[in-house]
């Protein structure tokens, strides 16, 4: 309760304060919300506020509107009908009325709101047939009431309070309970007692639509007519000018906004905002700005500003920033481009012309200057003198009169040089002019800077006395060092990369040192290496979004970022927060910030111009803003689950099948629009940057435990939401125990597997490895036999060899013998008879024993056999027939020897060995045409 009473009183010196300086003229600002924002129907016939959530409810012809800041949801009635009337208990129970019905709204199960109709226990059978206009909250309950009847609900009891005659509104004042009775006056509502007030048997003739405290103990009674005080004896007309307007615009609403504060709301010509004595302050109308002239409610939030239903959307008057607009609503002045006062008057330089306004008569309009049609670019005050920079020239304003000092055309920048503070240089549309006093003292056009030729929209000097000109369209900068006369460039050099190209660019001098803003950022000029590098490195109280800055003092600065917000600070410096102008209202390519006095800067807008008020700029970037609220949880592409939170938020819980989430959040603070920087705890590791934005979708989250972790830019501190992701089914802590026990039979049972099949692969191996062996082993024999075998052969070459040797031997010992024999026989046939025929004899027969003995034979059979393993023996087993001699003449065969060699050997003739041949043929019986030699040795 102190910190709104302290709002009401900051509400009140902020108007005072406004109201009593030369720009009273000036209004607070206007927010709308259509119907197309808000999606109900036209008219909103009540406002509430609660008390614990700060929402805002409207009674609209479609049903209940509940606005967060964010989102807007309509509650229907189950009847369908027009709410017509809304209050909200201290216990944050919102109420509603409408054609016979009223009741309350409260949470249900998912956080939306349900109604409870209270219509049921009232008995009249009339009250089905009657609206309820009015419900207010009173310290003896609730009362809910219609042109005809007057119920009470208490502790969960309807009372019928029967008026004394046909009635209008119940109001509440001091405490007391006042209504009218038609035709009768007004009356006090004391328990379940009507009381008429002495005296006011006049305003039964009368529509009393508002009864408002005044003072510590009077009472203003309102009726569509007019306005009356009462200090409890007599009934008074209030403020003449104000019934004046009362009694052609009929009042409809009052409504107590500040100390010294009244707002009234008529059904023809839109709000009043008076003064305790009744004197407009300020009046908001169709024709300046209100949607709909005819004002149906009217409500004042917990930061002191006026909610009005109209019948045509609703309308919030900004009453508690200091903040203070002048709209051109008819497009009359065109779009402000500079802004100065001077002499008493305020001079608005617009795309049309120069207009003026006089301070001291805020009732007068702007005028046009004549003679100054067209663009203007910049107004400036030097040394009392306002010129004027425009498209035809450059002119000398003084009153309502401008004289053309200059005609080069496009005086876009004036500026005052620092080293040579005597003199003024411009930069124009093609030149750099230098400006001059006369000999009056006045300023004059003195001279052009031969040299340079470009059009330049932003210069300024650095501290070595140096120009910097921004040029226009898009050429980039350039620095110029000029004569010591002023005349003419010595030296000069351009940066026209592309980070000096575009729009964006934007040149100003920021303690002694040129910066630039780029589409790349904040840039500073660094003397020591002619080159500009990142202000962060220099500047980081900046920031890295600056759009624009504009110094206005030597301490202080604005700062316009690239998505429109403005922020002031001290240099040297963070800004602490943004100032609440509208985002979307600056003239593109040429923001303006204009220090109109020690006590008010400007701000050029589309359509007008915002007023800040110097030394409540603290306050305009700083305020208590309560932390965002978690407003609800959906489910996306799932099974159906929607909760809507009117505070914290619970524990939720969603299956593995409600896996994508949208989580909407808002902060119920109605003048600034809030930026949310999230973190979802178990999902993500940083925070977003922040953004725009109401609401935030996650998608495919996996099972598990997550946190939502929120904050606005106007509040640091954080709210949370707690939640969670069940597991599928098959997926539980009892599910893992289970697959954990059959996982562990199945390592079992694959390890048993495994165990048999490393057995049967190892008897694989074992039987492969045997076989291997018993190959090896067979291979060995085969090797050992093949090499017995080749050692056999080679034995029995060796032996075939011998045997044919003592073949050969034999036949040479046969052949020599025989040879001997016949030269013995020839020798003892020449000698005739004179050797002895005994020696002849004894010779004969010594050689004779030696041919072809029984033994030789012996001999050569066995070495026969050796060689012709067992040659004779099978011959013998298949030809038993077979004799010695035979025997003798197949070895021979065998052995491939000759019938010449054979004779010698068996020492016969030729002609026997051919007898000896045929009759083994015919033993053998052999065909005529094989050759018995060959058959002997194949044999």
């Amino acid at each position: 309760m102190i910190v709104f009473v302290w709002i009401l009183l900051l509400c009140g010196v902020c108007q005072t304060s406004i109201a009593q300086s030369p720009y009273a003229f000036c209004r607070p600002e206007l927010i709308h919300y259509t119907r197309q924002t808000y999606n109900a129907y036209h008219q909103n016939w009540g406002v509430a506020q609660h008390r614990q959530t700060r929402f805002l409810y409207f009674a609209n012809s479609k049903g209940l509107l509940e606005f967060d800041g964010s989102s807007w949801r309509t509650y229907e009635l189950p009847g369908k009908q027009k709410v017509r009337s809304v209050a909200i208990d201290e216990q944050g129970r919102v109420y509603t009325g409408a054609l016979g019905e009223f009741g309350y709204w409260s949470p249900g199960p998912s956080g939306e709101l349900v109604y409870h109709s209270l219509a049921d226990r009232v008995k009249e059978k009339s009250f089905r047939n009657e609206e309820i206009w009015n419900i207010l909250v009173t310290s003896q309950g609730i009362l809910f009431q219609s042109f005809a009847f007057i119920y009470r609900y208490q502790k969960g009891q309807v009372q019928l309070l029967q008026p004394p005659g046909n009635i209008l509104f119940v109001h509440q004042a001091r405490d007391k309970l006042l209504l009218e009775v038609l035709d009768k006056g007004l009356y006090a509502l004391n328990g379940d007692r009507y009381t008429l007030i002495k005296g006011s048997e006049f305003l039964g003739r009368e529509t009393i639509n508002t009864i408002l405290p005044l003072g510590d103990n009077e009472l203003l009674i309102g009726t569509e007519r007019s306005i009356y005080r009462y200090d409890g004896n007599l009934f008074r007309p209030f403020n003449e000018q104000l019934n004046a307007f009362i009694q052609q615009n009929r009042l409809n609403r009052g409504l107590v906004v500040g100390p010294d504060l009244y707002a009234f709301g008529t059904l023809l010509n839109g709000v009043l905002l008076t003064n305790a004595a009744g004197q407009i302050r300020y009046h908001f109308s169709q024709k300046n700005g209100l949607q709909n002239s005819t004002v149906l409610a009217m409500c004042q939030d917990a930061e002191g500003n006026l909610w009005v239903g109209l019948d045509k959307g609703i309308d919030l008057i900004n009453l508690n920033s200091p903040i203070r607009y002048f709209s051109d609503n008819e497009g009359e002045l065109g779009t402000p481009y500079d802004m100065a006062q001077y002499a008493n008057n305020l001079y608005l330089g617009t795309n049309q012309g120069v207009y003026y306004k006089p301070l001291v008569r805020n009732d007068e309009p702007f005028r046009l200057i004549s003679g100054t049609q067209g663009q203007v670019w910049d107004l400036a005050v030097i040394d009392g003198e306002l010129l004027c920079g425009h498209n035809k020239g450059t002119f000398k304003i003084q009153g309502s009169q401008a004289q053309l000092l200059n005609s080069i055309t496009g005086g876009w920048v004036l500026h005052r040089l620092n080293r040579h503070p005597e003199l003024l240089i411009q930069g124009t549309y093609t030149k750099l002019c230098i400006y001059q006093k006369n000999s009056q003292g006045r300023w004059a056009f003195s001279h052009t800077i031969d040299g340079f030729s470009a059009p330049v929209r932003q210069l300024e000097e650095d501290a070595d006395g140096t120009i910097w000109v921004n040029k226009a369209p898009n050429q980039g900068l350039q620095r110029l060092r000029l004569s010591a006369d002023l005349r003419r460039i010595e030296a000069s050099k351009e940066y026209s990369d592309a980070d000096f190209h575009g729009p964006a660019v934007n040149l100003c001098r920021i303690q002694q040192r040129i910066v630039v803003t780029s589409e790349k950022g904040l840039l500073a000029y660094d003397a020591s290496s002619d080159r500009f590098i990142s202000a962060q490195s220099v500047y980081p109280w900046l920031g890295a979004t600056a759009r624009k800055l504009f110094p206005v003092s030597g301490a202080e600065l604005f700062l316009l970022r690239q998505d429109g917000t403005l922020s002031w600070m001290r240099q040297g410096t963070s800004p602490v927060g943004d100032i609440q102008v509208k985002t979307n209202e600056w003239v593109e390519e040429y923001e303006n910030i204009v220090p109109l006095d020690t006590n008010y800067i400007a701000v050029c807008r589309e359509n007008g111009f915002a007023l800040l008020p110097r030394k409540e700029l603290p306050q305009l970037v700083g305020g208590a803003v309560r932390r965002p609220v978690i407003r609800s949880v959906s489910v996306v592409d799932g099974p159906a689950s929607n909760y809507t939170f009117q505070g914290p938020a619970p524990l939720l819980s969603f299956s593995h099948r409600q896996a994508n989430l949208v989580i909407a959040f808002s902060t119920p603070y109605y003048t600034r629009p809030a930026k949310y920087s999230y973190w979802l705890e178990n999902n993500a590791e940083t925070w977003s940057p922040f953004m725009s934005i109401h609401q935030k979708e996650f998608s495919n989250l996996p099972p598990g435990q997550y946190r939502l972790h929120l904050k606005s830019n106007l509040n640091a501190e954080e709210s949370t939401l707690a939640f969670e992701i069940r597991p599928p089914w098959y997926w539980t802590a009892w599910s893992k125990i289970v697959y954990l026990f059959l996982m562990g039979a199945l390592v079992k049972l694959f390890y048993q597997l495994h165990l048999r099949r490393v057995a049967v692969q190892q008897n694989r191996i074992r039987e492969k490895l045997e076989e291997k062996l018993r190959h090896q082993e067979e291979q060995s024999q085969r090797e050992i036999i093949l090499l017995q075998k080749e050692q056999l052969e080679q034995g029995l070459i060796q032996k075939s060899e011998e045997l044919a040797n003592s073949t050969m031997s034999l036949i040479q010992k046969n052949e020599l013998l025989v040879k001997l024999k016949d030269e013995l026989d020839r020798v003892k046939a020449r000698s005739g008879n004179k050797l002895s025929g005994e020696d002849f004899q004894r010779i004969n027969t010594l050689i004779d024993a030696n041919i072809s003995t029984d033994q030789d034979w012996k001999l050569f059979e066995a070495n026969f056999n050796k060689v012709h393993e067992q040659f004779l023996k099978h011959l013998i087993e298949n030809y038993p027939d077979l004799s010695q001699g035979d025997l003798k003449l197949a070895a021979y065969l065998r052995m491939n020897l000759s019938t010449k060699e054979i004779a010698q050997l068996l020492n016969i003739t030729h002609r026997s060995v051919e007898l000896k041949r045929y009759r083994l043929r015919k033993k053998l019986d052999i065909e005529g045409d094989i050759n018995l030699s060959e058959f002997m040795i194949k044999y």
